[in-house]
């Protein structure tokens, strides 16, 4: 089954009208990252957009939620720390007036449209989603344009813990769901496990009545029956 439904990914961000508007200039000491950006890996690598950045400048502006004074990113925080190296003042933003549970899904759907995310951080925003903000699968699916069982199957994989997920990746292996659910495997002891054929396979007694008096036997043999009658037990 594809992890795709019928749907595209919702653009959350060009549902809403601060889109239209024309970008401010805003000073980059009154803008701060999101802590709960859904980029975990790679945040501060910006050694692709400094050089672009520097040449061309700035072709779309960051979005930006007003937050006691200042402005916390919404999407571009990797621009935004470009432009920080390259000692800009100001940069162009946007400013969106959409609350802060809005703002984290219009994050994910942004960095996911833009395939910024690898399938651990796809999950881990996901966990935060459903066991934060009480997002169903079926809530979590619509707004990714995924299939809730592979939304389900992302969740399981965010039970890695990152530091197990950097070494998947410095090992030189990508960070694909079929690594990530072997890596999850192995963790949890799941998988690949081999059981001695003698512990499944049922043992069969021998008793030894040779030396028991006849009338003992024949009474032992009676209790016997009487248990296999009991229990089912057919020879």
């Amino acid at each position: 089954m594809s992890k795709k439904t019928e749907f595209q990914a919702l653009d959350l961000i060009s549902a809403y009208s601060e889109k239209k508007k024309s970008p401010s200039s805003i000073e980059l000491e009154l803008i701060y990252p999101n802590p709960l950006q859904p980029r975990i890996i790679g945040r501060d690598d910006t050694t692709d957009l400094v050089p672009s950045m520097q040449r061309l400048g700035l072709i779309e502006p960051i979005l930006v939620r007003k937050d006691k004074g200042k402005y916390v990113i919404v999407a571009g925080e990797r621009r935004f720390r470009a432009a920080q190296k390259l000692g800009w003042k100001e940069i162009p933003a946007i400013v969106t007036d959409a609350n802060e549970d809005i703002c984290y899904e219009m994050a994910l759907a942004e960095n996911e449209k833009r395939k910024n995310l690898n399938p651990w951080e796809v999950g881990k925003a996901i966990q935060f989603l459903r066991k934060e903000k009480r997002k169903t699968a079926e809530e979590v699916s619509s707004l990714l344009g995924y299939t809730e069982r592979y939304v389900k199957q992302l969740s399981s994989i965010a039970r890695l813990d990152q530091k197990s997920v950097m070494e998947l990746m410095i090992s030189g292996k990508p960070l694909s769901v079929k690594n990530l659910e072997e890596l999850l495997k192995k963790k949890e002891n799941r998988g690949g496990e081999t059981v001695s054929p003698q512990t499944n396979s049922p043992q069969k007694l021998t008793l030894n009545l040779s030396k028991l008096s006849n009338r003992t036997r024949e009474l032992f043999l009676k209790e016997l029956n009487v248990l296999k009658r009991q229990y089912g037990i057919v020879e």
